[in-house]
């Protein structure tokens, strides 16, 4: 299959991935490693150790999404640590920055106020639902996402022992990137979560789901609320549209960035502007990098220019590039 100078250390590398991941990312990085094979061929490199320039000159050959050229970066950078091991002292490339092209719908007051409205509001069509509970727990999601920024994943898997009342913090458990967090919650949503309780009858056990399914046993899925939201959507009339290229239009996700957008905008109404005193919304969105936190408010800064210049000047050039020849184990 290889045929390079480096043949034997790649095949030896993918038995190795063999033992260790799936199927699929073996296949994956062998294709990866054919296109740097076929690269160290015709390039005529024939030394055991991958130098920057030819590294670079391969990551040049490379096309699509950004987010793809990465993996396959993160491929030979896999192959490049099992060389170091070897004693082949190879330079170690950077992981490309990824630039997302995502581009949410962020959504007025106007619709807000709609989508509210319609969720209060839900028709029920089909008798596999109960109507009392059904119509707490649709709209009872919407303003956890609306009013905390959490993720739907992680807000369908909170219990009621995650809601403390007395403190007025809910624990986010589940969380992407298993990323454990205690987020505040404004008086006026505590509220109308505790009246949801008391009314589905939750409110006194601990283990129960805040948003149970049909089986109590499970959570209520991202699939049912994404139909049920759809719906929503439809009968406010929002975002009935063609798509544009990398838009998804309007979705439950949209949520977490418009609470981003609107923190931003509450700090400088504030007049507490961008500064290191409010590194703690990266913190409080489960975010691991403020870069992280600065993409949503760059998407969001499409349609909100003033809010993305404010966060932007704050992080440029707050992270500096380092070069690092060599990475070993």
């Amino acid at each position: 299959m290889f045929k390079s100078i480096l043949a034997n250390e790649m095949t030896a590398y993918l038995e190795l991935r063999e033992m260790s991941v799936s199927e699929g990312l073996v296949a994956h990085d062998r294709r990866t490693l054919v296109t740097l094979d076929c690269h160290l061929i015709s390039s005529g490199f024939c030394s055991k150790e991958l130098t920057e320039d030819v590294l670079g000159s391969w990551i040049s050959t490379l096309s699509g999404k950004s987010k793809t050229i990465n993996t396959k970066v993160g491929t030979v950078r896999g192959f490049v640590r099992y060389l170091n091991s070897l004693g082949n002292r190879s330079f170690m490339p950077d992981s490309l920055k990824v630039k997302s092209k995502y581009i949410p719908y962020i959504y007025s007051d106007e619709e807000i106020r709609k989508i509210m409205h319609y969720a209060d509001n839900l028709i029920i069509r089909e008798q596999k639902y109960h109507p009392t509970s059904f119509q707490l727990k649709v709209p009872m999601v919407i303003r956890v996402l609306y009013g905390c920024g959490t993720r739907l994943g992680e807000t369908l898997s909170l219990r009621r022992k995650d809601v403390d009342f007395k403190s007025g913090t809910i624990f986010l458990k589940k969380t992407k990137f298993s990323k454990e967090r205690v987020i505040p919650v404004h008086e006026s949503l505590l509220v109308i979560l505790e009246r949801y309780c008391l009314t589905l009858g939750i409110l006194h056990n601990p283990e129960a789901f805040l948003f149970p399914g049909r089986n109590p046993k499970h959570h209520y899925t991202t699939r049912q609320m994404a139909s049920w939201f759809s719906e929503i959507l439809r009968l406010a009339d929002i975002d009935q549209r063609e798509k544009g290229p990398h838009e998804r239009g309007a979705c439950l996700h949209c949520f977490r960035h418009l609470f981003v957008l609107k923190s931003m905008q509450q700090l400088e109404a504030a007049g507490r502007p961008v500064d290191m005193n409010d590194l703690l919304l990266p913190t409080y969105l489960g975010h691991d990098h403020l870069i992280d936190t600065d993409q949503y408010m760059r998407f969001s800064g499409l349609q909100v220019p003033e809010a993305m210049d404010a966060f932007e000047t704050f992080t440029a050039g707050l992270i500096p590039h380092v070069e690092v020849p060599y990475e070993e184990e």
